[in-house]
């Protein structure tokens, strides 16, 4: 069988809590499409997760993750973080133990890291606009950790009607967050994005 494995590492953002696919699966879906080959896609996220969680997570499956062989690991983690009033300093010690834990399962250490999502000013408490100040420090924070890795970076272009609550995706943002991730897949394996991705 012709296939490839792609590990997502995440919150509920990942996960989909809003939407009945997260934007991994959904991704899975168009690029079996688009490139005539099945994708083993492993959604490893749990809502609430903060990225100390996700850690602790890993640390029993990274021996069978690494036997998936996956050719792409992603990793979207610190909204909750921002939420819990993590400091800067622990993010970045958790953070680059999530890099290195992803480097330990990849084949190829090709890992995608998702710079965190903006707030949208109609987001739910307890959350609000102006903790897009601190996913701002968090975001440099990632693109640091991003350039001493020797590993690239994503920011995903969302609008107010991709979210559910102004943080998590709708179905529409897990659809706009899979197009994106695909269309940087597509472009690595030599290949033109197209408009229709569904």
């Amino acid at each position: 069988m012709n296939w490839e494995t792609l590990l997502c590492l995440g919150d509920s953002i990942t996960f989909g809590a809003r939407s009945y696919f997260g934007y991994p699966e959904i991704a899975g879906n168009i690029l079996e499409k688009k490139l005539s080959k099945s994708w083993n896609i492993i959604n490893h996220s749990t809502n609430g997760f903060t990225t100390i969680d996700l850690i602790r997570s890993l640390n029993p499956v990274i021996t069978l993750y690494k036997e998936e062989f996956p050719s792409l690991i992603t990793i979207m983690i610190g909204t909750n973080d921002i939420k819990n009033k993590t400091s800067l300093e622990d993010f970045r010690i958790a953070y680059s133990q999530v890099i290195l834990k992803a480097k330990l399962m990849s084949v190829n250490n090709n890992i995608i890291l998702f710079k965190i999502p903006h707030f949208t000013q109609k987001v739910f408490y307890p959350y609000h606009f102006e903790m897009n100040e601190t996913v701002k420090l968090f975001n440099k924070v990632i693109e640091e950790l991003a350039s001493v890795n020797n590993i690239r970076t994503i920011q995903l272009e969302l609008k107010d009607d991709d979210f559910f609550d102004g943080v998590h995706f709708s179905p529409k943002g897990s659809q706009t967050a899979a197009i994106q991730l695909v269309n940087f897949i597509l472009k690595d394996k030599g290949f033109e994005s197209t408009p229709d991705m569904s």
